[in-house]
C-alpha cells in the first residue's frame, strides 16, 4: 500500500523537513508541494491525494478553512506551532496533529496511524458500519505538547492530575512533576478533551480520573484540596460518580 501525501506549508523550510521525513517512510509517496491553501486545492482537484501534511496558519486560505472547503477531503494530519489547536483538528476529524518543531519518531508515529485508517481493511469496515457515512471518526488524543524554558515537551493525558492558573500561564501538575508551559488556563482547557478533563473552578481544571474524593465545596487530588466552584458542584458529582454512589 502507497499513500500519496501532498505537504502543504508556507515555509520552505517546513516543506523541505517534512519531505525529507516523508522520504524516510516506505508507504509515504510524495505527490507535491503546496506554498498556501489556494495552491494546495488546485494540486487537489488536478490528482488523487490521499494524504494531506496541512499547516494550519497559511496567508490566504488557512489549513482548516481549505477543509472545510472540500466536499470529500482527503486525510490529513494537521502541522502547527500552536498547542492548543487539538481539539479544532480532531473536530475537523485530523488523523493526527504534529506540533513544530515535529521530530522523525512524533511524524513516524502519525505516519503509521495514517496507513492504519487508510489500509484497505480499515476502509471496508468503515463502508459497512452501521453509522452513517457522514459521521466522524473521533480518535481522541492521547498527548499534548508544551513550551516550556525553550524547550517543546510531551506529556501524556493520562499523567496529568490537574492543572491551575497563574495570571497570564498555567501551571500543570503531573505524576512526574509541574510544568509551567507560556499559555493562559483557557488555551489547554481547549486542547484536553472534555470527557477526561473538568474545570471546577475559574482557576483549576482536573482529571476526573485522579480525583480521590469530595470533601464539601472541595476535592482531593493526593494531598491536594482544590476549591470547588459551587456552579461546578453537582455537575463534577454527576460526571465523577453518575449511577454509582451506593
Amino acid at each position: 500500500m502507497t499513500i500519496k501525501t501532498l505537504i502543504v506549508d508556507d515555509e520552505p523550510l517546513a516543506r523541505t523537513g517534512l519531505s525529507d521525513y516523508l522520504h524516510r517512510v516506505d508507504f509515504l509517496t510524495e505527490a507535491g508541494q503546496a506554498r498556501d491553501g489556494m495552491e494546495a486545492l488546485r494540486l487537489i482537484e488536478s490528482q488523487q491525494i490521499d494524504l494531506l501534511l496541512l499547516d494550519v496558519q497559511m496567508p490566504g486560505l488557512s489549513g482548516t478553512e481549505l477543509m472545510q472547503s472540500l466536499r470529500h477531503p482527503p486525510a490529513v494530519i494537521f502541522t502547527t506551532a500552536h498547542p492548543g489547536f487539538a481539539v479544532e483538528g480532531f473536530e475537523l476529524n485530523a488523523i493526527d496533529y504534529l506540533l513544530k518543531p515535529i521530530s522523525f519518531p512524533r511524524f513516524l508515529r502519525a505516519a503509521l496511524k495514517a496507513r492504519d485508517k487508510l489500509s484497505p481493511e480499515s476502509l471496508t469496515a468503515s463502508s459497512t458500519a452501521t453509522a452513517p457515512a457522514s459521521a466522524p471518526n473521533k480518535e481522541e488524543p492521547e498527548d499534548i505538547f508544551i513550551r516550556q524554558e525553550g524547550r517543546v515537551e510531551r506529556l501524556l493525558l493520562k499523567d496529568i492530575l490537574y492543572a491551575e492558573s497563574m495570571q497570564n500561564y498555567c501551571r500543570i501538575h503531573t505524576v512526574n512533576g509541574s510544568h509551567l508551559p507560556l499559555l493562559p488556563l483557557k488555551e489547554l482547557i481547549q486542547a484536553l478533551p472534555e470527557a477526561d478533563f473538568f474545570q471546577i473552578h475559574r482557576s483549576y481544571v482536573v482529571n476526573l480520573k485522579a480525583v480521590e474524593a469530595i470533601v464539601g465545596n472541595q476535592l482531593r487530588i493526593g494531598p491536594q484540596l482544590l476549591p470547588v466552584s459551587r456552579s461546578k458542584r453537582a455537575e463534577l458529582e454527576r460526571r465523577l460518580v453518575g449511577n454509582r454512589l451506593l
